[in-house]
């Protein structure tokens, strides 16, 4: 199977392609599954399907089968953190989109208040309503960027708790095939 079947990665203004999560693919299929999740699954489940060693917990496993989900797994983290990156970098444009509608907001809302600076009732409504404006665009700004930092936060967390996983995953095994 060629590289570019075993590691898929997006570009551009997309995120990272995440593949198909099916179950163990049919015979003589082309494409398989390689996502870590995916490659986890069928670690576990070779290990949960391997014949045990009479009078004792351990099981025998064929240490090439072993060996090829390691080596898929640890190709599939790249892709995952690509991702990861993928998600931090549309946070910061979101968040750089945000603070510019709240620039051009402010902006607006000076422009309109210069124009009605003749009136003291107009000047007046003016203020308020400009006050208003910067207002609501500091709270729209501070959510967005709070929401987004958030988001990021909940996704490096999900991130850090499965990779900790896949590293006892790993440990653990490889103290059972010791």
């Amino acid at each position: 199977m060629s590289e570019d079947n075993i590691r898929r990665r997006g570009h551009g203004d997309r995120p990272p392609q995440e593949p198909m999560r099916d179950s163990r693919p049919l015979p003589g299929e082309q494409e398989r599954d390689r996502s870590v999740e995916t490659l986890l699954d069928r670690l576990e489940s070779s290990l949960i399907d391997a014949k045990g060693v009479p009078f004792s917990e351990k099981c025998m496993v064929d240490r090439e089968e072993m060996l090829f989900f390691v080596r898929m797994i640890r190709e599939g983290l790249p892709e995952e953190l690509d991702r990861a990156r993928w998600i931090l970098q549309q946070n910061r444009q979101l968040i750089n989109q945000a603070r510019r509608e709240a620039d051009t907001i402010m902006r607006d809302a000076e422009v309109q208040m210069a124009r009605m600076i003749d009136e003291h009732e107009i000047t007046q409504q003016a203020k308020n309503g400009a006050a208003v404006m910067i207002d609501d665009a500091t709270r729209q700004s501070n959510e967005i960027r709070a929401g987004a930092i958030q988001y990021t936060r909940e996704m490096l967390t999900n991130l850090e708790n499965h990779l900790t996983d896949i590293l006892v995953n790993i440990t653990r095994n490889k103290k059972e095939l010791e």
